[in-house]
């Protein structure tokens, strides 16, 4: 069994306030009429689908995800993931503070996992992670990132 030689946890919860799912129904509802009274169903059906898997993956996600840097995986919650898979990192910063760990994998369908940290724990991270895998120059988020965030998406 390996030993665990740095792990954290974070609140992976949306806070969201009343009106954002006011707006986010609205659009949803008004949509889908649109689209079934000019007799596009599919578009309708999409819509319906999209915004039942958003509730859904909401709803059934975890408020605390731990993290654990051992010396043969990292396990993010229940998952494993050997350093094998693990392509590179990178430390992704909003406003010149660390935001998310970037993980960049070498599977086919999920290139990347971005995990969020904070200052305080960032020194422990990098000497764990320098010693099994490669570390890319830091990166600040993307444009679609940045509106992703701000809409609490």
């Amino acid at each position: 069994m390996s030993e665990i030689q740095f792990s954290w946890e974070f609140d992976d919860k949306k806070n969201r306030w009343q009106l954002w799912y006011i707006i986010a129904i609205s659009i949803i509802i008004w949509s889908t009429l649109w689209w079934f009274l000019t007799k596009q169903y599919w578009f309708s059906f999409i819509i319906l689908l999209i915004g039942w898997l958003y509730y859904f993956n909401e709803n059934n996600s975890l408020d605390i995800v731990r993290i654990e840097l051992t010396d043969i995986w990292i396990k993010i919650n229940w998952v494993f993931y050997d350093y094998s898979s693990i392509d590179s990192y990178s430390i992704v910063y909003k406003w010149e503070n660390p935001h998310l760990l970037r993980f960049n994998l070498n599977k086919k369908w999920l290139r990347t996992i971005d995990v969020k940290i904070n200052r305080s724990n960032i020194n422990n991270i990098k000497n764990v992670l320098n010693n099994y895998i490669q570390e890319w120059e830091k990166s600040n988020l993307t444009f679609s990132e940045k509106i992703i965030n701000l809409l609490k998406l």
